[in-house]
């Protein structure tokens, strides 16, 4: 009996020892039992605990080049199915790979890296080439993202003491509309964005003397508190072009669903996120929006970094505790990381570009004026084309039209107001005139692919099913065939029409004047800049 259990105790040491010498090979996947392995390790002090989890917007570099291979896969298979004239083969995988470049854009360190920088290009030129510009799909390059990662690390190692006490002694809580309250926080972010001066601050200087004046402008129409316009430089460096990892674009970073919520066209022929002037009138009403849902400009800003849901949560959350109306500090320390240091950076922001002179900053040469000529043309044509009509290369249009995606006007019942480099519309509509008219505009074509519905490519399309199927023919069946070829609706388009409905479809001179540098605090009404606004004798048709 003696025996038996000793054998019994000898066996079961021996899974024991088994079953201990695997979970050290080859720890459980679970994330709780991998917890649990690496306490037990620890307490045993047996070998280091393991290292924590990466975030999840962080990839290995093993799972960055499986990534990296799957692109390359579907370059490959992409060029085979062209070679083959596989129409509906090419379909499916331009989908496909818009689905995974989508998908791919979340993770920095993937995007940083050259050669996905390039698959990148590559595949969405070949979807371009067959569709237009995909929705929404650009590489991330907006600077304030990684100035934004830099203040977080910042503002983390806390900055010397010394640094943020040497800052002007006047700097106290500031008499505005919009509260900028002096706090450490904003000190220190004062002081960073003074250490790197040449990185941000001159170049913001510069495009403000550009874009201020525009901004001024329509804030005040828009009856919004002028000192939110450097809610634009926190946001995007005054960049039209800027593109976040969360796929927010233009100067204002709307993200594609709150853009079409405040009236800019997002389509493959536009994306008017990128307009200056369009993007600013949206910003003014979605700002108005959140003061009045928060009663308190620190908030709405709040509101306006992350999900407005968020700081409501909060709000009510602080209310509930003390029966009171919270300020941004009372749930400072509730909120997310990035939105704790977008108020000091706004404020930060607002105090040193208000008052260069103040932090000794250099004067900067002026941005280019913000002037040009708004003409209303009623046919599609070609960048290129636009460019050699007025005399100016196609740079100088594409560069004041950044909301254009294709290389062409967009197709629309109605004009399509373009803007010209200031002074070129007289030869622009003598060279129009004396042009022979095109007989027909292209079309927009889509090849059906397996599984797609009307209602899918629609959708995609932001065109109504029924106006779809009657473009194709009356009677035309709901049910298509895959590799069908289908002529998309031109959708009409009206919201550069807007800008001059009092107009009569007739040119527009804008000019907007220089930016008037005045600290915040001082008479609102002091150097008010406008734009002169003036509507030419004849349309260009």
């Amino acid at each position: 009996m003696q025996n038996r259990t000793l054998l019994l105790v000898v066996a079961l040491g021996a899974i024991g020892l088994a079953i201990l010498w695997r979970e050290t090979a080859h720890p459980p996947s679970s994330t709780q039992h991998q917890a649990t392995w690496a306490q037990f390790l620890s307490a045993a002090q047996s070998i280091p605990a393991a290292r924590p989890p990466t975030s999840s917007d962080t990839l290995s570099d093993r799972e960055a080049l499986r990534r990296l291979d799957r692109l390359y896969r579907l370059q490959a298979d992409l060029m085979r199915a062209q070679s083959r004239n596989d129409d509906a083969r090419i379909e499916a995988i331009l989908h496909t790979t818009v689905r995974t470049l989508h998908a791919s854009l979340q993770f920095p360190n993937l995007v940083e890296r050259p050669r996905f920088r390039r698959v990148f290009r590559a595949l969405t030129r070949e979807y371009e080439h067959r569709y237009g510009v995909p929705d929404t799909l650009r590489l991330p390059n907006s600077p304030v993202s990684n100035l934004r990662d830099d203040l977080v690390a910042s503002v983390n190692r806390r900055a010397p003491a010394s640094v943020v006490d040497a800052l002007p002694a006047d700097l106290r809580t500031q008499h505005s509309a919009v509260p900028l309250t002096m706090n450490r926080p904003t000190r220190t972010t004062i002081a960073f964005l003074l250490r790197n001066k040449k990185r941000y601050l001159y170049p913001w200087l510069r495009r403000a003397s550009t874009y201020f004046p525009m901004i001024e402008q329509i804030f005040a129409e828009e009856n919004v508190p002028d000192e939110l316009k450097y809610l634009a430089i926190a946001e995007s460096g005054l960049d039209p072009h800027a593109q976040s990892r969360a796929q927010a674009a233009g100067i204002w970073q709307f993200v594609a669903k709150t853009g079409r919520r405040y009236g800019l066209s997002i389509d493959p022929w536009v994306d008017e996120r990128l307009d200056p002037e369009k993007s600013t009138r949206a910003a003014a009403r979605l700002l108005k929006d959140l003061h009045r849902k928060f009663g308190d400009w620190q908030l709405a800003l709040a509101g306006y970094n992350c999900d407005p849901g968020v700081v409501q949560y909060h709000v009510q959350e602080y209310r509930d505790r003390t029966g009171q109306r919270p300020s941004f500090w009372d749930i400072y320390e509730d909120l997310p990381e990035e939105t704790r240091n977008y108020v000091p950076l706004f404020t930060a922001t607002a105090v040193i570009i208000s008052n260069p002179a103040a932090f000794d900053l250099k004067r900067v040469q002026a941005g280019p004026q913000y002037a040009f000529d708004y003409v209303p043309v009623d046919r599609p044509l070609p960048i290129d084309q636009v460019a050699t009509l007025a005399d100016v290369p196609p740079s100088q249009i594409r560069v004041l039209n950044p909301e254009l995606r294709s290389d062409r006007l967009p197709p629309s019942k109605k004009p399509y107001y373009v803007r010209l480099p200031y002074g070129t519309y007289k030869t622009f509509a003598e060279n129009l005139d004396a042009r022979p008219r095109e007989q027909s505009s292209p079309k927009l074509q889509h090849v059906v692919q397996a599984g797609e519905t009307a209602g899918r490519i629609a959708r995609r399309y932001h065109v109504k099913r029924s106006v779809l199927l009657s473009t194709n023919g009356d009677g035309y069946p709901a049910q298509m065939s895959v590799g069908e070829r289908l002529t998309i609706p031109e959708k009409t388009y009206e919201g550069n029409a807007r800008v001059a409905d009092g107009a009569d479809r007739a040119p527009i001179r804008v000019r907007y004047g220089s930016r008037t540098v005045r600290p915040i605090g001082s008479d609102p009404s002091d150097g008010r800049v406008t734009a002169t606004l003036s509507s030419s004798s004849r349309p260009a048709r």
